[in-house]
């Protein structure tokens, strides 16, 4: 298969082609193992990588991304789901330690990008999705440098607290 005509399509439009969704979920028709890494690394272990851009849908959301090329969590085997869970939860907890949220939201999509990856998302009472589901489109919030390092730091801490 030639690949996709267009790398930036998403959503939908990668969905209603069954030879397009098909190549995305192949590890040489994905943009993340093309790359070899995920972007905007925070820190990583030997099952993911914690990602957060300076443009985030809330000011400490991050995103946890497998190593693995798979697109479900059940296609992980059991000793690599185990340590993708454990690595996650380690991540979301230090996030809730710098953020304080009221409620971590977690949400795995992977119908845009079909390569397994959990979004945390620390939710405020003040935070514009208050009542409805996180939409991006309708805010986002730039981070400092700072505060950046700030979850870098937080994420590193509890990753090698935990051993990892």
């Amino acid at each position: 298969m030639a690949g996709p005509a267009d790398l930036g399509a998403t959503g939908g439009v990668v969905w209603s082609d069954p030879e397009e969704w098909a190549w995305r979920r192949k590890a040489e028709g994905c943009v993340i193992c093309r790359d070899g890494a995920s972007l905007d690394i925070l820190s990583e272990t030997s099952s993911c990588w914690v990602t957060a851009a300076p443009e985030g849908a809330l000011p400490a959301y991050v995103c946890v991304v497998a190593r693995a090329h798979v697109v479900e969590p059940y296609e992980l085997p059991p000793s690599e789901q185990a340590v993708f869970w454990q690595d996650a939860m380690t991540a979301a907890r230090a996030v809730a330690e710098v953020a304080r949220p009221v409620k971590m939201n977690y949400e795995i999509h992977g119908n845009t990008l079909p390569h397994l990856h959990l979004h945390l998302f620390p939710r405020q009472v003040d935070d514009p999705y208050v009542g409805g589901p996180i939409d991006p489109r309708r805010a986002s919030f730039r981070r400092s440098d700072s505060e950046l390092a700030a979850l870098q730091k937080a994420i590193a801490a509890a990753f090698a607290a935990a051993g990892r």
